[in-house]
């Protein structure tokens, strides 16, 4: 699974959370109440395009709409996006970042 930029995951954070298909305009809409992105609507067809290219959304069109679905669901890009940051700033060692995350979010450890 490829890691998607920010842009991307506030697009696919947008389509994770509405339970229907999502149109182009209604993605624009969501992702500018949700992150106050005002984009045009070519910049959000372009990560539409990357996000089907890297097989997180697929889409259905009705006339001369298309509607927008995900592929991958939030868990599994989580759980992905997880085990890298462990590999990446703990080398592999899921209590060690715990214990960081613990401490600076003053939780207590499961």
């Amino acid at each position: 699974m490829k890691r998607l930029s920010d842009a991307e995951e506030m697009v696919m954070s947008v389509i994770w959370n509405n339970d229907e298909l999502m149109s182009l305009e209604e993605i624009r809409k969501k992702s500018y109440e949700k992150y106050g992105k005002d984009w045009k609507p070519q910049t959000v067809s372009t990560f539409l395009a990357r996000l089907r290219e890297k097989g997180f959304v697929s889409f259905e069109k009705k006339g001369r709409y298309c509607f927008y679905t995900p592929i991958v669901c939030r868990q599994e890009y989580v759980k992905m996006s997880y085990s890298l940051m462990v590999t990446r700033f703990y080398c592999g060692d899921a209590e060690k970042m715990e214990a960081d995350v613990s401490k600076e979010y003053n939780l207590p450890l499961a």
